[in-house]
């Protein structure tokens, strides 16, 4: 579940050209229960 959470972090922080140093990145809660939730019923990462 968290390298789902963490695979999808890392594709918004290059989505924004690795601007992690000017602002911040996050992932919505929804979002990453949206993610674990993916993995425990279909069993992918």
């Amino acid at each position: 579940m968290m390298a789902s959470i963490y695979r999808a972090l890392l594709g918004e922080i290059e989505r924004d050209n690795f601007q992690v140093l000017h602002q911040r990145i996050s992932l919505t809660p929804l979002r990453k229960l949206w993610l674990a939730w993916k993995v425990q019923a279909l069993g992918r990462l």
